[in-house]
């Protein structure tokens, strides 16, 4: 037998389909891999060369990451190669043909079967698995005969570094903003605060005041002006915090060419990193300022390179997963949405990985940039993930259970189904309470860093935005970032907090005009005295009406829907029970006799013996039980049925009704003080 990659005799007989005169297993390897390229590396490629931020986030440079992929696909090539090498000495001209020809098919079939299932038959990808068996063995048989696959694979791996040589040659796809003027030497502070699906009934009560349950914002409003009509751009975190920071109140109408470019970059951010010390803190985002005179606290200093380019590596494969791949394998990578960074951190919006108690975080990085700039303003963007859902702290921010998606297999939330959505208004409630305690702990933090200003001296010259990058709702029919009404949508997951208390603001002011978060950017620039300089176009400041009034757009698979505010009604849908229950140390009882509260469990009520209850782990001493049972047992499967620590009544079961997507009035939610796991017993509620 001769070396690999040398021509051998076929032995007698000719294969069916012709003989294979292709016996390289370098040639053979460049095939296969260049079939990968082309499926999968050129469209991640695309997506991550026109992200600056997705590059800034991780601390990874373009042409690293240039030198990293090729130098990846070229370890790649060689392990194939080899592998096919080793297959070419053991094995006959015959049995080589097999084997390779096999590899060829099945890998060929997958990608190109991927890759029309989302293009070509994306109305009905089941086909593309049908025109991609077809189109793997052409690949295949050309395989066997030609001797082309070398140049195909380094044809393939220049067109996946193109978008990234352009980045690079071209500066960036999004360049950073030109520096903007600034008409004086010493302009205010900013500390721009954003809470991460804050609705707006939850921080505000029907008369438009901010709840008694979140003094410290309440304070801050003293002092500031409420915008008790401010409506968020987008229903998408990746979509409405651009938009935000670029000052855009109409995010379909700028189209997904504009948008794309928008989401890979930071708005007025760059521009103003000339004359301020940015400080960043966000679950999503870092920015690496490389500016004179800018500090960063996004970036943690004690990462590692290997640690970053891991992560990145992690976090590319989860775009080229999302990005190449055809359900169900798609589904196998985590979500796009809402995240510039940290994919792999869990579940399919932020994970275990976020931290909802980051305010220490921001703190420290304005004291760092204050000490290392003390002649320098700070432009400080706190945005925070403790009210995103999975709600899922008590009301003195301790973790009820960890914040993994989903909660329990079949539920994405506390008392949803896999959808995220609620089959009886009692579940709803049960969250809202979850809801509201986010919000609480927020206001907690949020009153640490405005304690800090204070300490410092620097409260009274600061300018400080409180908001929101849009809201959410408990839905039953929709997701909660869309809402089941119109009245939800615009109520609920449009209608955002907005308090702004301009630098030497002392009395309390209130806009009811309606507003677009988009106007927050040039409001900024107008207060600090900044000029945009390189024809960026922000709305109008927060002082004037928006020709159009303001539009709410939801995203779907990427695309934009609009809703114009047309002033459809908002009904608050929160009880005060919801924001502040009656009874302290039972927050979560819903559906109970408080006078039961406590007590010996009722004459009448009826232990249920066909109950499984899994108690989720937590730092909380109140804990969320997840209770499955035959249904039957009780005289109505729907009435919420008695939790009882030994004899004693402690709260609640919640069941879920059958629903079509799933639920079943099979599994029930309970949130009761924390004792005892053995110790817990559920009864059918007493006739």
């Amino acid at each position: 037998m001769g070396p690999a990659g040398s021509l051998v005799s076929e032995p007698k007989g000719r294969a069916p389909l012709g003989q294979r005169i292709n016996l390289s297993a370098i040639d053979n390897a460049s095939w296969i891999l260049s079939v990968g390229i082309l499926a999968v590396v050129i469209p991640a490629s695309d997506k991550i060369a026109s992200n600056d931020v997705f590059f800034a986030a991780h601390g990874v440079s373009p042409v690293a990451w240039i030198v990293l992929l090729v130098a990846g696909l070229i370890v790649v090539w060689l392990v194939l190669a080899g592998i096919l090498g080793l297959l070419r000495r053991w094995l006959p001209a015959r049995g080589f043909d097999i084997v390779a020809s096999i590899l060829m098919l099945l890998i060929t079939w997958f990608f190109v079967g991927n890759v029309l299932a989302r293009t070509v038959f994306a109305a009905n990808p089941n086909l593309g698995p049908i025109a991609g068996l077809v189109v793997a063995v052409l690949i295949t048989l050309a395989a066997r005969r030609f001797h082309m696959g070398s140049a195909l694979f380094v044809f393939a791996s220049i067109a996946a570094a193109i978008p990234l040589v352009m980045t690079v040659w071209n500066g960036a796809q999004t360049p950073a903003t030109t520096a903007f003027d600034f008409s004086s030497t010493t302009p205010p502070s900013v500390l721009y605060v954003i809470s991460d699906e804050l609705q707006y009934p939850l921080a505000f009560n029907a008369k438009g005041e901010v709840r008694p349950e979140l003094p410290n914002l309440r304070a801050l409003s003293d002092t500031a002006t409420r915008y008790t009509h401010a409506y968020a751009g987008a229903n998408y975190t990746d979509w409405a915090v651009p938009a935000q920071l670029t000052g855009i109140s109409d995010v379909a109408g700028q189209g997904n060419q504009r948008m794309d470019k928008v989401r890979a970059g930071l708005g007025i951010v760059p521009g103003m990193s000339g004359t301020y010390s940015i400080v960043m803190q966000s679950p999503i985002f870092q920015f690496e300022c490389k500016e004179a005179g800018c500090a960063s606290v996004g970036s943690d200093p004690g990462v590692g390179a290997i640690e970053r380019y891991w992560s990145f590596a992690k976090d590319t494969a989860a775009i080229a997963g999302k990005t190449a791949l055809a359900e169900p394998f798609a589904s196998y990578f985590p979500s796009l949405d809402g995240k510039w960074k940290d994919f792999w951190s869990g579940g399919d919006e932020f994970g275990n990985g976020a931290e909802g108690n980051s305010v220490d975080k921001a703190i420290a990085g304005i004291a760092a940039s204050v000490k290392q700039y003390p002649e320098t303003p700070f432009f400080a963007f706190w945005h925070t993930i403790r009210t995103h859902a999975p709600w899922a702290v008590d009301g003195q921010g301790r973790d009820l259970y960890p914040a993994r998606l989903p909660v329990v297999e079949g539920s994405h939330m506390v008392g949803t189904d896999k959808d995220g959505k609620f089959s009886t208004q009692d579940l709803q409630y049960l969250e809202r309470r979850l809801y509201a305690d986010s919000a609480i702990d927020f206001d907690r933090q949020l009153g640490k860093i405005l304690d800090e200003l204070k300490a410092t001296g620097r409260f009274d010259n600061t300018m400080i935005v409180v908001t929101a990058d849009h809201g959410a709702t408990t839905g039953m029919t929709a997701d909660r970032r869309f809402g089941d009404t119109l009245a939800q949508r615009w109520g609920e997951v449009a209608h955002v907090p907005l308090v702004i208390k301009y630098p030497g603001q002392t009395s309390s002011d209130v806009v009811t005009g309606v507003r677009s978060t988009g106007q927050i950017a040039q409001t900024v620039l107008n207060t600090v005295g900044g000029t945009v300089t390189d024809g960026l176009k922000l709305s109008p400041d927060l002082t004037k009406d928006l020709p159009g009034g303001p539009v709410f757009t939801t995203v779907a698979g990427g695309v934009m829907t609009p809703w114009k505010y047309a002033g459809v009604k908002e009904p608050n849908p929160w009880r005060q029970e919801d924001v502040a229950p009656p009874n302290p140390a039972y927050p979560f009882a819903i559906d109970v006799d408080p006078a039961q509260l406590s007590k010996v469990v009722p004459a009448g009520a009826k232990r249920m013996s066909t109950v499984s209850i899994n108690a989720l782990p937590g730092q909380s001493d109140q804990q969320v039980l997840v209770v499955t049972r035959t249904p039957g047992e009780c005289p109505s499967d729907e009435s919420p049925s008695l939790v009882t620590s030994g004899d004693t009544v402690i709260g609640a079961v919640l069941w879920e009704k059958t629903t079509g997507t799933g639920s079943s009035n099979a599994r029930g939610w309970a949130i009761v003080p924390k004792s005892d796991p053995t110790s817990y017993r559920v009864y059918c509620s007493a006739s």
